[in-house]
């Protein structure tokens, strides 16, 4: 079975690396560098992957409310305050003892893997997340389900590339399908696993990014729908919105983007507090899940993900008064940082749309109080507000808008959302460098989009563009020995080798032997040691930023290559120009 699947491996592989005829890149010049056939298996996978992800976002909607619902039937009175409590530190306990599994919250590592490398997202993921994220909030705890599903599909994708042995760009194309699939499945929102994707996971727009991830995000609704039908996450009624509450809209932007700087900053304050209460991370999870069992049951619509508390605030039904809305933004800003910041598996989406809805209703429900005319009805602020907090905590203001447009069919309230969104973008990113996700990479200058110079002089593999056809010498060469060898190179260059360690000492060029040519009484006394140029030497694991700095202060045109000081070759600057330009050109198609 094996050898079956290891000769489908380099069948695929050689196909993909087969280039097209002259006459089939005229009829599809529109691809330029990207091969159709690489489009066609990219496609062929994603709607594999996404369809997988549609599965498991649909398994993990259904048992987390099976165990809420679950939980809530058994009537444990204030005994339930204990609920959060058991299933943080379980979800914990089995993530950390026993799956091994020690990285972040979730979409974090996603982007984490687009940067430094897709086995970031190792196949353990899939399950850790899954059931750490069912324990977590199916017992209450007052986090989301997104960000781990965004984390199941990424691992997902990383793990289907290595099996069929592609490279590392192509897997982490398909860690994009995956999360794109594993957000449209959970939402019933096509659009917004594909925006969500690019926007947010891949930072990427290109043939090879799009036409994939939108079959991955469509073959997953379409599992979605078929599995659990053709449901919208929030129903509202809401008529429409005057020229004064589109204005009103921009206040509430600000404000939505002030406090989603507050809630992403008091994330890193909750954790900073609860690592100093106890090293022992399940008994952290434990703690904070007790802390927030408390004020569940004082207030029972802070726990779990509260979808059904925002469906209530779009119908305003029942009645809230501004003072339980106040309260109740505090109560969930507070529990969801509790929650994460004690170690608790989930995201901060759903925490995102329920913190969001309320401030905006409470907004509403101000603005009514003033003597304005034409005023949208206070439901309407609380759609706004969604898209201003998950937009100011993400910096994705497509994802915000087309997550909150999508999830309630509010296609009328585009304009509305649009404004709200982009004035919180602009207050968020002004005090904060990047989201909730990128923050704490850009501030370790660990974060390298896609597409970007950097990105590309940063994972370009330098043994793939090394130069072999040269010829090497010994540092006692005489210049009688060397002349037979200069007259049958094909490069002006000799690398100077030990033969001890096989380390390259210097590099011997064509201007340094010629003053000594027409001497023959210099033939027997020169050897190629006492002429050659000592040169930087550039080390296998550096990036190639830093060989373009060597380059620049030694003024070469080549350098050698060494790992571990055993000489590889010679990496010339016109060869690593010219795939550079050829990367170039198949990230911007």
């Amino acid at each position: 079975m094996s050898s079956f699947i290891k000769f489908w491996r380099n069948k695929l592989n050689a196909f993909l690396a087969h280039g097209l005829p002259a006459g089939e890149r005229q009829l599809l010049s529109r691809f330029h560098a990207v091969s159709a056939r690489e489009a066609t298996v990219m496609m062929t996978a994603a709607l594999v992957l996404g369809s997988s992800a549609g599965i498991l976002s649909v398994g993990l909607n259904w048992s987390v409310h099976a165990l809420r619902e679950f939980s809530q039937d058994l009537e444990a009175g204030w005994m339930a305050i204990a609920f959060p409590a058991l299933g943080a530190g379980l979800a914990v306990f089995m993530i950390r003892s026993m799956m091994k599994d020690f990285s972040g919250h979730g979409v974090s590592d996603v982007i984490m893997a687009m940067t430094v490398g897709s086995e970031r997202l190792q196949r353990r993921m899939i399950f850790s997340r899954f059931f750490g994220s069912l324990f977590t909030v199916g017992s209450g705890g007052s986090t989301g389900l997104e960000g781990p599903i965004v984390c199941v599909g990424g691992a997902v994708g990383s793990a289907f590339g290595r099996w069929l042995a592609m490279n590392e760009r192509r897997r982490k194309l398909l860690i994009g399908y995956g999360v794109a699939g594993a957000v449209a499945g959970i939402f019933n929102a096509p659009l917004t696993g594909l925006i969500f994707s690019l926007e947010i996971i891949v930072g990427e727009w290109s043939i090879l990014t799009i036409l994939p991830t939108i079959i991955s995000a469509v073959s997953a609704t379409e599992i979605s729908r078929i599995l659990m039908g053709n449901k919208i996450a929030f129903y509202h009624e809401i008529a429409g919105f005057s020229f004064v509450s589109l204005v009103a809209c921009l206040g509430l932007g600000i404000i939505t983007g002030l406090i989603s700087i507050a809630f992403v900053r008091s994330l890193g304050f909750w954790e900073n507090l609860f690592s100093g209460i106890n090293k022992n991370p399940w008994i952290r999870a434990t703690l904070g899940g007790l802390l927030v069992g408390i004020m569940g049951w004082q207030m029972p619509e802070i726990l779990s993900e509260g979808y059904n508390v925002t469906q209530k605030f779009l119908l305003q039904t029942p009645d809230y008064t501004l003072a339980f809305m106040l309260l109740f933004v505090v109560l969930k800003f507070l529990a969801c940082g509790i929650t994460l910041g004690s170690g608790g598996v989930g995201g901060v989406f759903a925490p995102s749309l329920v913190i969001g809805s309320g401030v905006g209703l409470a907004y509403g429900m101000v603005l009514g109080k003033l003597p304005i005319d034409s005023l949208a009805e206070e439901a309407a602020f609380s759609l706004a507000g969604m898209a201003g907090m998950v937009t100011g905590v993400m910096h994705g203001p497509l994802t915000g808008i087309f997550l909150v447009m999508e999830s309630t069919r509010g296609y009328s309230m585009i304009l509305p959302l649009m404004l709200t969104a982009s004035s919180a973008m602009v207050i968020s990113s002004f005090f904060e460098v990047g989201s909730v996700y990128t923050r704490d990479m850009i501030s370790q200058g660990s974060l390298i989009r896609r597409g970007t110079d950097r990105y590309l002089l940063h994972y370009m593999n330098i043994r793939d563009i090394l130069d072999q056809d040269f010829n090497t010498v010994d540092p006692d060469l005489l210049l009688r020995d060397f002349i037979p060898i200069f007259q049958e190179a094909r490069r002006n260059y000799f690398p100077v080798i030990e033969k001890e360690n096989g380390a390259c000492v210097g590099v011997v060029f064509l201007d340094d032997v010629r003053p000594y040519l027409f001497d023959k009484t210099l033939h027997e006394l020169v050897t190629m040691g006492s002429i050659m140029r000592k040169l930087p030497v550039i080390r296998l694991n550096e990036p190639v930023s830093k060989a373009l700095d060597q380059f620049e202060n030694s003024d070469a045109w080549s350098l050698p290559v060494e790992e571990n000081q055993r000489f590889l070759g010679m990496l010339s600057k016109s060869t690593l120009f010219n795939h550079y330009r050829r990367e170039l050109q198949i990230q911007s198609h």
